[in-house]
């Protein structure tokens, strides 16, 4: 297991190496935090997917930022995104919005660092983010095949959306936030955003057991003065509601497919799209981290959750292609730390640029497309 777990680390360090950003970019140079910022851009905040630790060499978690004038609108916040937020210089007060694709811990886990860090800052910079996200999910699912322990976690609401789990983060910290407003002055966070269940439109999910997913159109979630926000449901297992963005700007489009299977609505949403952010797991990590068969019925459930609810680098390549997206980005990597070249097997199935998603990595809008 050790040697197993030696041949997949230490994989990043090859893969940010200026030459694989060359080969990435197409001669095309990210902007650096030195450089004025381009009117519109994309920064992949981290590129990392699962709840999983990859070693001293991993990337951080999911997250992505669209920044569009110098404020920020922001998808998922996975492990690290925090930090890495202001390693982009993106500042308290500038985050405009949060869009959160789905609840699984690897996507929300640094939700509750963005909201409670820098309140006087925030003050300052008279600071009102939105934070978007799925509703309840209702009924839990049934277990998978050959399951046997149906543990219920916080059975009075097993199953809360976006809106509760922000109350339930604030009402956890209330020790903490009480004392630091009556010993230190420290302003009540809650007045610096508002936290929203995305509805799903009327009548289109029967059951969200049997076909969380189902052929719908996209819907508009957010708009102002930079952007519209619009949302579409996609595969992720039996993870509901689950959520592909698209952001249509002035500068250009950008469409984040979340955690999906291959989808016919992001390829819907995604159509003519200038950058596609998509995941990608490497198929040939699945056996390694579910262990020798056979199989028992939790390794089954687990290969199934990882196999077919997320997207190959070859499936993601077509996707891209009948999608007729510019670019193609690769991100939420799983496993974090698998070699380039499994990624890069996305150029097989799409003829377009493709680009491997490192940390901190930012993207221009607007910009010549990389070739």
């Amino acid at each position: 297991m050790v040697k197993a777990r030696k041949a997949w680390a230490g994989c990043l360090h090859r893969m940010a190496t200026a030459a694989l950003v060359a080969a990435s970019l197409g001669g095309v140079a990210a902007a650096t935090a030195a450089e004025a910022p381009p009117p519109a851009e994309l920064v992949l905040l981290g590129v990392a997917g699962g709840p999983t630790w990859y070693g001293e060499d991993s990337p951080h978690g999911i997250s992505s930022a669209l920044v569009i004038d110098g404020q920020a609108y922001i998808v998922d916040l996975g492990s690290g995104a925090y930090r890495q937020l202001r390693r982009a210089g993106i500042k308290p007060g500038t985050e405009q919005a949060v869009f959160l694709t789905h609840l699984h811990t690897d996507h929300i886990i640094d939700l509750a660092n963005l909201l409670a860090y820098d309140p006087s800052a925030r003050r300052r910079a008279k600071a009102s983010m939105q934070i978007f996200g799925p509703g309840p999910r209702g009924p839990l699912p049934p277990l998978a095949p050959g399951m046997k322990d149906d543990v219920v976690i916080h059975a009075e609401n097993p199953s809360p959306g976006t809106h509760d789990l922000v109350e339930s983060i604030i009402a956890g910290m209330a020790a903490d936030l009480n004392i630091r407003v009556r010993s230190e002055g420290v302003p009540d966070i809650r007045q610096f955003f508002q936290a929203h269940d995305i509805a799903v439109p009327a009548s289109i999910v029967k059951d969200p057991n049997t076909q969380p997913a189902p052929p719908m159109e996209p819907f508009t979630v957010w708009q102002d003065a930079r952007v519209k926000v619009s949302a579409i449901l996609v595969p992720h297992g039996l993870v509901y509601p689950n959520f592909a963005y698209r952001f249509d700007t002035a500068a250009g489009s950008v469409v984040f497919s979340g955690d999906t299977a291959v989808s016919d609505n992001l390829i819907k949403l995604a159509r003519g799209a200038d950058i596609l952010v998509h995941e990608a797991i490497d198929p040939a990590w699945v056996d390694h981290i579910v262990g020798p068969k056979p199989w028992d019925a939790r390794q089954q459930a687990l290969a199934k959750q990882l196999l077919e609810a997320h997207t190959t680098p070859h499936e993601v390549g077509e996707v891209a292609t009948r999608a007729g997206v510019k670019t193609l980005v690769l991100s939420h990597l799983v496993p974090g730390d698998a070699p380039a070249e499994h990624w890069l097997q996305a150029r097989q199935t799409f003829h377009g640029p493709v680009v491997l998603g490192q940390d901190l990595m930012r993207l221009p809008l607007g910009a010549p497309a990389p070739r």
